[in-house]
């Protein structure tokens, strides 16, 4: 009833199966025999033994991939790259791996994961790697051990793979590559901004090299043009009917219409000064004329355009500096009692008085300056003559003649016989700084168009009125002088 636990020649396959066992081993013990010789000559091979191993166009067969698992180790080609390599580490690899003759690599992936193989093919390509030398080298094969470190460039293989097939990594080490695919070219490219930033104000000398000029006579610095001719540098009367303004139904049907063609106040005179600061009260500076009127509102109206030549700040911690006075002067029309409705003469003078009134708010009315009403409407004449991009004349089509209202950035000066009006671009917003600067190199491309009006807020002050409208031609701001502000204004 037990079973033959001696196994005796006699039993099935017994003899048959001891002679099978011993021809595997004898084969087995052969064949690495002969793999051991063959390593040793592999290793031992000149470099122009190597290069011709492997074809001039790069490519190459892996012998693994055809399931001849035992002929892997020598293909020297296919142990450039392997599966268990860790990708984040050595992601440049393909750009800058090098084969040992010379040319570009291709990635390929040996199957297998034996220790046995692996070391096997560290130690056989770590030889071939220490015997060569740069086709240009002057240096003979057998002293590229003998210390001569600076003529023999070996391939390096990579360190940190040592349990399994090592990677073809270049001479830079791995964090350094890293480093310069993050700033390559190709990215740096995609973080530009669609604006220049400036690192410093490029107008500085600008300002500095000008002459002063102390008190001039007011509208002495630009000519005069008839509104049909073009002249650079000049300034033309412009109709008021030519502007768009909130029309008798607007609260209706939200429609604008051409306002009448009469203002309140028609332009005399322009003046362009640089400054190292912004000018206010520019009033006191400047001789105005004497024009004796017996109205009851001032008979000269002074606007004073303040721009900036710095850069835009994004947190508004900078505003004054240098910059340009546009200085518009205008006359009270002597038929302003007859042209203009009475609701807005009133306006003008609330307006010059600084009074107060309610306006609706929520949860409660609030009590705000009539001031804030100043309206301001700009256009600029000769849009598709201007040097603009694709981008800038979209925008510009579509802010143009923009009413804007000119609250907070604004100040109110009462004389003797004139009211002036100071219009703050260094406090305006950084996107509108932004867009003004970037602009500001082809203003004296431009023909402006500039008016101002009252907002109305109640169908009874409709339709709207002008205050007044001017057109300047091309206006080159480099062309002007600087205005002296130490000099005792005028009482």
């Amino acid at each position: 009833m037990g079973a033959c636990v001696s196994r005796p020649e006699s039993c099935v396959g017994g003899k048959f199966g001891a002679q099978k066992r011993k021809k595997f081993r004898k084969r087995r013990r052969i064949t690495a025999i002969k793999n051991r010789a063959t390593s040793s000559r592999s290793s031992d091979r000149s470099s122009d033994q190597l290069e011709n191993a492997f074809p001039s166009d790069g490519s190459f067969n892996n012998p693994s991939l055809y399931g001849s698992v035992e002929e892997a180790w020598f293909d020297s080609a296919a142990i450039f790259e392997s599966d268990c390599c860790s990708d984040e580490e050595f992601q440049s690899v393909s750009d800058d791996a090098r084969s040992l003759d010379g040319f570009e690599t291709e990635h390929v992936h040996v199957p297998g994961n034996s220790s046995a193989s692996c070391n096997s093919t560290c130690n056989s390509v770590t030889g071939i790697a220490k015997t060569r030398i740069q086709p240009n080298s002057s240096v003979h094969p057998k002293d590229a051990d003998s210390g001569q470190r600076n003529e023999v460039k070996p391939v390096f293989l990579s360190e940190t793979s040592l349990s399994c097939l090592p990677c073809l990594a270049s001479t830079v080490p791995p964090v350094e590559k890293r480093r310069s695919s993050s700033s390559s070219p190709r990215k740096k490219a995609a973080l530009k901004l669609p604006f220049k930033w400036k690192d410093g104000n490029s107008n500085s000398g600008l300002v500095s090299s000008k002459s002063l000029l102390q008190r001039p006579n007011a509208g002495s610095q630009v000519p005069v043009c008839p509104f049909e001719k073009r002249i650079p540098n000049s300034w033309s009367r412009i109709e008021a009917g030519s502007f768009r303004i909130r029309g008798e139904n607007y609260f209706r049907d939200k429609k604008k219409e051409f306002a009448p063609n009469y203002a309140a106040y028609y332009p005399i005179g322009v003046d362009v000064f640089l400054s190292q600061r912004k000018i206010n009260h520019i009033a006191q500076l400047v001789e105005l004329p004497v024009i004796e009127s017996s109205a009851n509102l001032p008979p000269i109206l002074v606007v004073n355009v303040q721009i900036p030549l710095y850069p835009a700040t994004l947190f508004q911690n900078e505003t004054d500096g240098e910059g340009i006075s546009f200085v518009l002067y205008f006359k009270l029309s002597d038929s302003y009692a007859k042209e203009l409705p009475y609701h807005f003469q009133d306006g003008i003078r609330k307006l010059i008085n600084d009074e107060m009134e309610k306006a609706k708010g929520f949860p409660i009315d609030n009590i705000v300056p009539y001031r804030e009403r100043l309206k301001i409407l700009g256009r600029v004449a000769n849009v598709d003559d201007l040097p603009l991009s694709a981008a800038e004349r979209k925008l510009m089509h579509a802010y143009n003649e923009k009413p804007v209202l000119s609250r907070p950035q604004h100040e109110f000066y009462v004389g003797e016989n004139y009211f002036e009006i100071d219009l703050d671009m260094h406090r305006f917003s950084y996107i509108s700084r932004k867009g003004f600067e970037a602009f500001l190199d082809r203003l004296k491309y431009c023909i402006l168009d500039f008016g101002l009006t009252i907002q109305a807020n109640k169908s009874e002050e409709l339709p709207e009125q002008m205050l007044c409208c001017i057109r300047l031609n091309e206006i080159d701001y480099e062309n002007y002088q600087q205005l002296g502000l130490n000099q005792e204004p005028l009482e």
